[in-house]
């Protein structure tokens, strides 16, 4: 069984994501902003599998951002 671990920001996410902009971190759903160097596995159904064993879903407007993104080219 998996712990959820919950994590109450102080701030928007927006505000986080323009905090960490030239940080390399993606913002791939209105929810969710990850470090692509935690990242293990993408599937093309848009799920990533993360170090920590957790999924994050990527939201079907930012999935062409996202290969742009691991493929080095954002």
């Amino acid at each position: 069984m998996q712990t959820i671990k919950v994590f109450i920001p102080a701030k928007t996410l927006k505000e986080y994501d323009e905090m960490l902009e030239g940080q390399r971190f993606l913002r791939v759903h209105k929810s969710h902003l990850v470090n692509p160097v935690h990242i293990q596995a993408y599937d093309r159904q848009g799920i990533l599998l993360m170090s920590d064993d957790s999924k994050v879903e990527v939201a079907r407007r930012k999935k062409e951002f996202l290969q742009q993104a691991l493929a080095g080219k954002v």
